[in-house]
């Protein structure tokens, strides 16, 4: 896994006088607006910054000469735009600053050799830009039998330990393995893949699978995709809607994108190293806001500068907590239930914008609420459903041409 995040790094260098390149037409394009002429811009004004083990944007931008302020509003500026979760140790920020050291001037973040983010001064305002460049999806059909344990079978096909996870966690749900598989059971599995050239990128996705045993009989996982990226809907669903993940909390949004994580971060507001104790997600004004499991409400109030929030107590001993809202939902005493609506998205108390503060207690201490397993729906509704009956369509067909082909 290192060896090939390290091979994609090396892409990722080779390709970076491309990436000025564009940086530079996209400025070029607004200073010709204005009639202003840009100023050449020279590798040697760059400076490069990688993220260790360990590390955030806030510790790498720290290197730099920039206010600690004007750190912790790009961050947010960034987070906006690029959730942070997706950053991982050893991606490169390339960064270039004003003259007197004290803003940004043009920053370019790379996560995959595909994906290029670009954020540049224009007046007083930092703009934000996307480029992309042409991949190729390729429709992959993979056929296994089992050799021992369907784990170390997906894996001698060829899959990555994140896609053959997400086989797992929808067959488990459905078949005893333990009890019932036995070796020459068959298994399917439609992939689609990514590729830049030759170069297979990360992110497929796993279209379908399928199980298929002597006692176990035949087992079958469909995409179902929402007309939204980043829905929590997305995912593998059995072909009567039911989720192949069921046992963990649910999400406390329709959608996930992540702006500021768990940890110490540089704070918004006072402009000083502070404990983040919890995770914000972005999400519009008036957003509704999902209990993430079966609990009850020991707090419905103002919450000094969390704003307007919710406190629920859940039977396993732990506390969520839903910030800066809007308008609260629950009353103080209320049981509620995973999934139910406690309140809507809204920037009360002290915030930098419309977003929903997500915590997590256990006793009198916050923790990162990343060690809940989140999952999406438990069952698809009925007008979803109607969605998902045409994408099972479209996939037995494409399982069709490739069985025959």
């Amino acid at each position: 896994m290192l060896k090939g995040r390290t091979y994609l790094l090396v892409i990722i260098g080779l390709t970076l006088v491309l990436f000025i390149a564009l940086t530079c037409f996209f400025n070029a394009g607004s200073l010709k607006q204005k009639n202003q002429t840009p100023v050449a811009d020279t590798l040697k004004s760059w400076t490069i910054l990688t993220i260790p083990d360990g590390g955030s944007l806030y510790s790498v931008l720290g290197k730099t000469s920039l206010p600690m302020q004007e750190i912790a509003v790009f961050a947010i500026q960034f987070g906006e735009q690029i959730d942070v979760t997706t950053i991982q140790p050893g991606d490169t920020l390339k960064i270039k600053l004003t003259p007197d050291n004290q803003k940004i001037e043009r920053l370019i973040y790379v996560p995959e050799i595909d994906e290029q983010h670009h954020f540049y001064l224009q007046g007083d305002s930092l703009v934000y830009r996307r480029a992309n460049l042409p991949i190729q999806k390729i429709i992959r059909l993979l056929n296994g039998t089992l050799d021992n344990t369907l784990d170390k079978s997906l894996l001698a096909m060829g899959l990555n330990p994140t896609e053959k996870q997400q086989i797992n966690n929808g067959l488990e749900s459905e078949i005893n393995f333990q009890r019932d598989a036995k070796n020459g059971d068959t298994f399917q599995v439609l992939l689609e893949e990514r590729y830049l050239g030759k170069i297979r990128l990360p992110k497929s996705k796993i279209i379908y699978a399928s199980y298929n045993g002597k006692k176990t009989g035949l087992h079958e996982l469909f995409r179902y995709t929402d007309t939204d990226e980043q829905s929590t809907l997305n995912g593998l669903y059995t072909k009567d809607g039911k989720s192949n993940n069921v046992s963990g909390v649910g999400y406390p949004l329709n959608r996930i994108h992540t702006v500021s994580s768990f940890g110490r971060r540089i704070d918004p507001i006072y402009g000083s190293w502070r404990m983040h104790q919890g995770i914000d997600y972005r999400a519009g004004y008036g957003t509704p806001v999902f209990a993430v499991a079966n609990g009850t409400v020991t707090m419905a109030s103002w919450y000094g500068g969390y704003g307007k929030t919710v406190i629920v107590r859940h039977p396993s001993g732990y506390s969520t907590q839903y910030s800066h809202m809007s308008s609260i939902g629950v009353n103080k005493g209320q049981k509620v239930k995973r999934g139910q609506i406690v309140g809507r998205v809204g920037s009360t108390g002290k915030s930098t914008g419309a977003h929903l503060h997500f915590g997590l207690k256990s006793g009198k201490s916050y923790i990162n609420p990343t060690n809940l397993r989140m999952v999406g729906a438990e069952k698809l509704n009925s007008s979803q459903m109607v969605r998902f009956k045409e994408q099972q369509a479209q996939i037995r067909q494409l399982l069709l041409q490739r069985n025959i082909s």
